[in-house]
């Protein structure tokens, strides 16, 4: 068939161009048309559901609002897990959902669950899905900074104008706000005036509810005209709000400023912003949608922001993907540009043939174009990843136009008489050298996709990270191998009209110089060359044993993120204090361009940061940077008591968070059924851990840090004084707790309106207790009906699947592999016993390479036994077959020397590299034994001697092809290793083994395959 396809590829030559255009067209399209980012979305589906229940503590929100809603949602079909965190004001649940789930359809299931669970729920718990986005959808960042504005109108900017401005672009979801002050108007009461005038707290809520409205009174005709009817109502301003009257006493009315102030206030701040140690700011973070092209919406986002710009306001960017996505693309672009120019030379220094050259100049981008093409139609985005395959595909996917172009070129030299090759004849030769080598080189292309099978069945983010690589280089080597057969005997029609003599070209004569000696003593020493060969084998399994494991190097995203461990319950003082304290002192180092501090949460539901928890983006200036050292300097730098630094990349850092809850590289969740028990476990883990010399840094949750002012109101005493518990709750609610009433409308702006006892009657458990309410026989103090009291317990509370969790945060030593770490840990972790019904798991880097690694073990063994039946489709005998697959391990043992050599862990990455080794690795070794096949039925009857002449003249007068391939596969992979440029980390333990492997299967081709194939003739045609 593939014969059939060369032929009438060669016949057909104006179709075969015609069609290579119009792909050509779309190919362009399709460059310019697919989506950028930086790295492929490694997140799985993911829902948030944020709960937001004012002046509520963690527990009451736990138990009356997270637990029904955590445990309901566990029905829904393709859950991964279901995370709850509960913390004062405000909740958020996290419903991961299994890899391939579509993410609308996950949102339509979870409304269709809250639906159910919704009216069970406390009337004032607002409940409300989180936006459209991935984990890593935090893509723009930047802070608003003004000489003539205070935070509060800032906040009020940012939260009216740039974020409603920025909503309406493609491919945004949410335009979160942090930092600065939102505008409350508060009514102050002083509760002896209420009792002066027998008013209770009720009294002022019901007089500000009331009259705050605007209605309509439907419309009236005047004139043949329709007149609109409408009421107003609404609070306009502070002084209006004063007016209302409460009631009327001896026709006086009672006024709200009669008992109380009207101020304006800021509402209890949840987080804040800092800008490199100066001060608070205010921040905007944009979010993009699941699925959008990141790098276009960010061109966007910025282009609004810049029409945005005031001149007594300066937006600030903190953080910009767009300039990691511009550096990861412009590496990979650099390098496809390298190594398409490395290929193009080596081929020409080989052929000696400027229009042979053409014809690869030809192929190569339009393959690269075509791949394009297929990913714009399978929905794959240009990324370090995706690129990254089309990188490592280079060499080898012109491998067999390289081996048709110098088989026309073998043909037409063979023709001693020059002048009798008339154009018939000349296009006859060339069809004819195609079919012979077609058929078995397809095949070794596809032996190449078929050694990265094992990718696709990848799971978690392993498989998200590595599947586009696969795509787009299956991708690359199918329409190299699909171009071979088609455009490639046409285009050797057009250019190729004569051909130098080999033999005249210096390059050639000097690799069949040096070649020579080699083959000729391999032929005599045989018997000897060969077990020692296999002998050399056995060094693999020490050399192995020796490297470490880890998950998969770090990616340098040229943008740092500190987030220490602090003391949970701190105040949003303390919080301040700490986040200007750190982000001077990061600001300081001569390398850091900015440093944007969060404490706390941003206004969105993918923020589930507590107070506690800094979360600081040190943007760097564009220079070459030592990030180790950088690293350990500001970890030297940074070092303030009650914080435990911990140092990641703002992708990586949020990845980590959302797969596992853990912001640290490693991490162990404690489950169990009572908190404080959780709590004593995790500090025991913690202090076993801590003495290891692997540990740089333990740190178990200390959620139970949170502080408390109980009031337990008693039923009997309630009775006694006609109250009920609703009576005081709603008295703590805004009394003390400043519940939101009502709101003020100021065109598309809204505050809260609330009310509040003055500061000194309500801000200590003396003052509490001595709050006089109002019951049907006077006024009493709150104590009387309540027992008052300091209380300690969880400030945040975490659950999955329904299960109350508790955190260890780990950072292993530096040079300490997750996997290592590990094994150490559970060995000093086998003398703690945990009660009947708690557990501990594992969780980061060494359970997601364990899910690797199952997934390898089954797979691997599957893809090699396909890979022997396609070497057997390729050379259609069993022996030579056999000698192929063998020949594999010397590319493993190849590729260990050269991962050792160069200090790499083994990784998925690693590993990844050796599956793309093993199809190329068999595709040298087939097109030996396709040469040397050739040579040896050549002759009718053989002997010893013609034996070795015709495996000397397959290996050594055939030498070119094969250096070819070999010299043009790395060509493709050898700029990778010199580059130090973003998505490099990745690429370099890819591309290494492939280099290694690459370089001692080409030893072994050319010695001891040769070696062995004349010892299988010999016994074949019994030969002595």
């Amino acid at each position: 068939m593939i014969e059939k396809i060369i032929e009438l590829s060669a016949k057909n030559r104006f179709l075969i161009f015609l069609f290579a255009l119009i792909f050509a067209g779309a190919s362009y399209w399709a460059i310019k048309k697919t989506p950028l980012d930086a790295i492929p979305d490694l997140t799985p589906p993911q829902v948030i559901i944020e709960v937001k229940f004012p002046g509520q503590s963690p527990k009451i929100i736990e138990d009356q609002v997270t637990y029904p809603l955590t445990s309901s949602f566990l029905s829904i079909s393709d859950i991964d897990t279901v995370r709850g965190f509960s913390t004062y004001e405000n909740a958020l649940i996290y419903i991961i959902f299994k890899d391939g789930t579509n993410l609308y359809d996950a949102r339509t299931r979870v409304l269709e669950e809250l639906s159910k669970v919704a009216p069970t729920l406390p009337k004032n718990a607002k409940v409300s899905l989180g936006p459209d986005a991935s984990g890593v959808g935090w893509v723009y960042e930047y802070a608003l900074v003004s000489n003539t504005k205070d935070l509060a109108q800032l906040r009020t900017y940012q939260d009216y104008t740039l974020k409603y401005a920025l909503l309406g672009i493609d491919g945004v979801s949410e335009v979160a706000s942090v930092g600065g002050f939102i505008p409350n108007y508060q009514v102050t009461i002083d509760n002896h005036k209420l009792i002066e005038d027998g008013l209770s707290v009720k009294d002022i809520v019901k007089t500000l509810e009331l009259n705050n409205n605007d209605v309509g009174g439907g419309i009236t005709i005047q004139n043949g005209y329709e007149w609109m009817i409408q009421a107003r109502g609404y609070i306009n301003s502070l002084q209006e709000i004063e007016e209302l009257s409460i009631k009327t006493k001896r026709k006086i009315p009672l006024k709200i400023k009669d008992i109380a102030r009207v101020e304006w206030t800021a509402l209890p701040r949840r987080g804040l912003a800092d800008l490199n140690g100066q001060g608070e700011v205010v921040g905007g973070i944009v979010i993009a949608k699941y699925g959008a092209d990141v790098y276009a919406t960010i061109k966007k986002v910025k282009e609004k922001l810049s029409q945005l710009q005031t001149k007594d306001i300066k937006i600030i960017p903190t953080y910009d993907r767009s300039r990691l996505i511009e550096d990861a693309v412009s590496t990979l672009k650099d390098t496809l540009i390298e190594e398409s120019i490395i290929v193009l030379v080596v081929i020409g220094f080989f052929l000696f043939h400027f229009r042979s050259t053409l014809i690869v100049l030809v192929v190569l981008p339009l393959t690269i174009g075509l791949t394009f093409l297929l990913m714009k139609i399978f929905g794959i985005g240009s990324n370090i990843m995706s690129l990254g395959g089309i990188a490592i595909a280079i060499g080898a996917m012109v491998d067999a136009s390289i081996v048709m172009i110098e088989n026309a070129h073998k043909k037409l030299d063979s023709i001693k008489n020059k002048k009798a090759l008339t154009p018939s004849k000349r296009v006859s030769l060339i069809i004819e050298s195609s079919q012979q080598v077609g058929r078995p080189i397809f095949f070794a292309l596809a032996l190449v996709v078929v050694s990265f099978l094992p990718i696709f069945a990848m799971q978690g983010q392993e498989g998200k990270l590595f599947t586009p690589l696969a795509f787009t280089k299956t991708f690359a080597m199918s329409v190299g191998a699909i171009l071979a057969i088609t455009i490639v005997p046409a285009l050797m029609i057009w250019f190729i009209k004569d051909v130098p003599d080999e033999k005249k070209n210096p390059v050639n004569r000097f690799f069949i110089w040096l070649y020579h000696p080699f083959i000729v003593i391999g032929l005599k020493l045989r018997y000897i060359l060969i077990p020692l060969s296999v002998a050399l084998l056995l060094f693999s399994y020490p050399l192995y044993k020796k490297l470490k494991w880890e998950f998969m190097p770090p990616l340098n995203e040229g943008v740092l993120m500190y987030m220490p461990v602090t003391p949970y319950g701190i105040s949003i003082d303390q919080a301040k204090m700490l986040t200007q304290m750190t982000d001077k002192v990061i600001a300081s180092f001569d390398e850091v361009k900015s440093v944007f501090g969060k404490a706390g949460r941003a206004d969105t539901a993918t923020d589930p940061a507590p107070l506690s928890m800094i979360e600081t983006i040190i943007t760097l200036k564009n220079e070459k940077i030592d990030m180790k050292k950088l690293l350990q300097e500001l970890d030297e730098a940074v070092q303030v008591p009650g914080l435990v630094n911990s140092w990641t990349y703002p992708i990586r850092g949020r990845i980590d968070m959302l797969l596992s809850g853990i912001r640290t590289p490693l991490g162990i969740k404690l489950y169990g059924d009572d908190i404080k028990t959780l709590q004593s476990l995790a500090k025991k883990i913690e202090t076993k851990l801590a003495t290891l010399a692997q540990t740089e840094s333990v740190f178990a949750d200390r959620s139970d840090t949170g502080y408390y002012i109980d009031i337990d109101t008693d039923p009997k005493k309630l009775a006694l004084y006609g109250l009920k518990r609703s009576d005081v709750l709603d008295f703590v609610s805004f009394a003390i707790g400043g519940k939101r009433v009502t709101v003020k409308l100021k065109n598309i702006e809204r505050y809260p309106i609330s009310i509040r006892l003055e500061e000194e009657q309500r801000n200590s458990l003396e003052a509490i207790k001595e709050l006089r309410i109002k019951t049907k026989y006077g006024y009493i103090p709150l104590k009387e009906i309540a027992n008052i009291h300091y209380e300690q317990s969880a400030s945040v509370l975490k659950s999955e699947k329904a299960k109350p969790v508790t955190y260890i945060y780990i950072t292993p030593a530096q040079g300490v592999s997750a996997s290592e770490y590990k094994k150490v840990a559970q060995n000093a972790l086998q003398s703690l016993t945990l009660p009947k019904g708690y557990f501990y798991e594992w969780a980061g880097s060494s359970e997601y390479l364990q899910s690797a690694m199952n997934t390898f073990k089954w797979i691997v063994p599957s893809v090699l036994l396909i890979i022997l039946i396609l070497i057997y489709f390729a050379l259609g005998e069993i022996v030579p077959t056999l000698f192929v697959f063998l020949s594999l391990p010397f590319a493993f043992l190849g590729g260990l020397i050269y991962i050792d050599y160069l200090g790499f862990n083994m990784s998925v990455a690693v590993v990844v590299g050796f599956l793309a080794l093993l199809g190329i690795a068999a595709e040298t070794a087939i097109v030996m034994i396709i040469y040397l096949k050739e040579s040896v039925e050549k002759y009718e009857k053989l002997d010893k001697k013609l034996l070795v002449e015709a495996i000397y003249e397959g290996a050594v007068q055939r030498v070119r092809p094969k250096l070819m391939t070999v010299f043009a596969i790395l060509a493709g992979l050898l700029p990778i290793m010199y580059t130090d440029k973003t998505g490099s980390e990745v690429m370099q333990r890819i591309a290494a083994p492939m280099i290694g492997g690459v370089a001692t299967s080409a030893v072994l081709s050319l010695i001891i395959i040769p070696l062995l194939y004349m010892i299988y003739i010999q016994i074949s045609k019994k030969i002595r």
